[in-house]
């Protein structure tokens, strides 16, 4: 008897209370632990950004190698009567990765290109058709070195424009702001026009050819002073989101970019702006040389809302660089070396109007101003 009523003793489960306080000892573990996982696996996609950044501006280096200029920021075919929907060239708006896929490993993609293709009924010219055009094969594929693991959403469809293929990288349009040559917007409605302030500048009929490119010679400031890659959200599928969406119809911002600081509200979010209600084209194509596309300039800080003077890709206007790594942005420096930019970095006087387009004047935008120059006379301003 005696032993039968220490076999029923041993056997005793836990009661009620000592599994609650297990469980409770157990969430506050994770809850302790979690923070610390997270941290390491976004150090983990940073690590990844930047490594895909180093590979760019490697890319870039060895382009400029090979022709002796960096890509440009907008260059392509456009022949006569070249639009958005005649599929007859890319109407001059190819942008810099475009140019440099047999620098990352893409020749079969460039190869493909630059080969005759007809899908869905349309056939397409070598150099493929105007450079945001869905419905083109090749610029549906998804190519991981132009992707930030950090944006969840760059991997996967777009929403907006689903076909086609994301892209976090965008690429320095300098200090500048309206960029457009001519009388009117329309002048140059296809994009930014040629501006000497920054590496990547843009091309319009007006000013064709190489003289859209920058070699290293021009980058008086120096290479290891001047940024040349950063990052962006691609568009969350959020109209109102800061990261991934734009103010548009916002007059003022070449005289005084300081006005789009007011868009930014709580939780990150767009206020006192009309959102745009189409054409969200942020982060949109890889091929594309639009600047809302693949541009940015150096005028309002790293995460600010980016803001247009009008509704779609053509429009001018700020395009700060933008990413969901906590406190700011990576960039790829013209020398190949990438930086962490963060979101305080000085910003000098952001009521100043836009530098005009010469580039030997200093920036007014501060140190952020003054690494996107390439000869604004302010080299040890960036150290």
């Amino acid at each position: 008897m005696p032993s039968l009523m220490f076999s029923r003793r041993s056997g005793r489960g836990f009661t009620l209370v000592e599994l609650l306080v297990v469980i409770a000892i157990i969430g506050v573990l994770i809850a302790l632990l979690l923070p610390a996982v997270q941290a390491a696996r976004e150090a983990a996609r940073r690590s990844q950004c930047s490594n895909n950044l180093k590979q760019l501006a490697l890319a870039m280096q060895n382009y400029h190698d090979v022709y002796k200029f960096f890509p440009p920021g907008q260059l392509g075919t456009n022949p006569p009567g070249c639009a958005w929907n005649s599929n007859t060239g890319t109407c001059g708006q190819a942008g810099p990765i475009y140019h440099m896929l047999s620098f990352i490993e893409q020749d079969p993609l460039w190869k493909q290109i630059w080969s005759p293709i007809t899908a869905g009924g349309i056939t397409y010219p070598p150099g493929g058709p105007w450079v945001n055009w869905s419905a083109y094969p090749p610029y549906q594929v998804r190519i991981p070195a132009v992707l930030c693991p950090s944006d969840g959403k760059a991997a996967g469809p777009r929403a907006y424009n689903a076909p086609i293929a994301n892209v976090s990288y965008v690429f320095s349009r300098g200090d500048k702001i309206n960029n457009v040559v001519g009388a009117s917007q329309a002048a140059a409605s296809w994009g930014w026009a040629y501006v000497p302030r920054g590496v990547f500048q843009g091309s319009s009929n007006q000013v064709p050819g190489l003289q859209s490119c920058t070699s290293i010679s021009d980058i008086k400031d120096g290479t290891s002073n001047t940024i040349a890659i950063s990052e962006r959200v691609v568009y969350t599928g959020s109209r109102t989101d800061v990261l991934g969406s734009y103010c548009m119809n916002v007059a003022g911002l070449d005289a005084s970019p300081v006005i789009a600081m007011a868009f930014k509200g709580p939780n990150n979010t767009l206020i006192n702006c009309t959102p745009a209600d189409s054409h969200w084209r942020i982060g949109e194509s890889w091929a594309s040389g639009y600047p809302m596309c693949t541009g940015f300039n150096t005028v309002l800080p790293p995460n600010s809302p980016c803001a247009t003077v009008t509704k779609g890709e053509w429009s001018w206007g700020v395009f700060p660089p933008q990413s969901y790594h906590p406190g700011g942005v990576l960039g790829a420096m013209c020398d190949g070396s990438v930086r962490f930019i963060s979101e305080t970095i000085n910003v000098g006087n952001l009521a100043a109007p836009e530098p005009t387009m010469s580039g030997t004047k200093p920036s007014p935008y501060g140190v952020w101003g003054a690494m996107g120059s390439i000869s604004g006379s302010e080299p040890v301003a960036t150290n």
